[in-house]
């Protein structure tokens, strides 16, 4: 069996790849505060005692909005985390092992001046400006897996990961779906441009990236865009039966009352044509993902 190191593994993504293919790797799955990807002793340590085939790096700080109060702070637990916890971990790579770095469309800023749906080799090089700083820093930590690996480096974008279950966190679909269940429900985007990726074939994509030792960059997400009003509205007419349940509002209008417009990319998306191409596989349209979280009881 191949060995993989997995971070992040009790993650959204990352416990339903291990759910998926348990039968088929064999999976090391270190978790904080044991494994600490921003203590370097401690990432070597575990690392060399693993000696694994390859290594996916799930483990992130992912929370957007906390990480907008630690914007320039690079030793905030985001930079630390995304940047300086990539840096320690690549440097523990063993010789001959395959290291997958997960990372994010919102390197990518989403914008009217560079929009999106953003192919696999569009440029990222952006200011600090130009992005969230969550998004900042897990672009500077694509940047070190670049320098590190070279034309041997291996990169996975994921986009608003959803699942049919996973009970320690809402998802991007699940959390307005609860927010309507109580009569809490905000309006939603009419006019932002958004894809999502079902975790049951971001796993598929991981499996055919490891097993054919793929290099290069990667994207998993929905081969289509939507907006989150659509997305949102289609979401509780197939799990509640309740149609026209959302209301709409211009992401124009909302960003005219915040400090921080970069923290909502309005024209985001991930393109998937390539990588489907190289991996053989085909991602699923937003509607028949939403279909699929649907067909059991959400």
């Amino acid at each position: 069996m191949i060995k993989v190191l997995v971070t992040g593994a009790s993650g959204l993504v990352g416990s339903k790849f291990i759910e998926l293919y348990k039968d088929k790797y064999d999976f090391i799955t270190p978790e904080y505060p044991q494994f600490d990807l921003t203590n370097k002793k401690d990432v070597t340590e575990t690392v060399k005692s693993a000696n694994p085939d390859a290594i996916v790096n799930f483990a992130a700080y992912t929370n957007v909005g906390e990480a907008e109060k630690q914007r320039g702070d690079k030793n905030g637990d985001c930079y630390k985390i995304n940047v300086i916890g990539v840096e320690n971990l690549i440097e523990a790579v063993p010789a001959g092992c395959h290291f997958i770095q997960i990372s994010t469309d919102m390197i990518f800023p989403g914008s009217g001046k560079d929009p999106g749906p953003y192919e696999e080799n569009h440029p990222s090089i952006y200011k600090e400006s130009e992005l969230t700083w969550y998004g900042y820093t897990k672009n500077l930590g694509e940047k070190e897996v670049l320098k590190k690996f070279g034309k041997d480096a291996t990169i996975l974008r994921l986009i608003y990961p959803v699942s049919v279950k996973y009970d320690l966190k809402l998802d991007y679909l699940r959390k307005p779906l609860s927010l309507y269940d109580e009569g809490k429900l905000y309006p939603m985007f009419t006019d932002q441009q958004v894809s999502i990726a079902f975790v049951d074939e971001v796993a598929i994509a991981l499996e055919k990236i490891i097993d054919g030792g793929f290099n290069g960059i990667f994207h998993a997400g929905s081969r289509d865009t939507s907006t989150p009003f659509e997305l949102v509205s289609y979401m509780i007419e197939k799990a509640r039966g309740k149609k026209n349940a959302v209301k709409g509002v211009s992401i124009d209008d909302f960003l005219k009352g915040v400090d921080n417009p970069v923290r909502y990319p309005k024209y985001g998306g991930l393109k998937v044509e390539n990588t489907e191409r190289r991996l053989g596989i085909k991602f699923s349209s937003w509607r028949e993902i939403v279909d699929k979280l649907t067909r059991r009881a959400v």
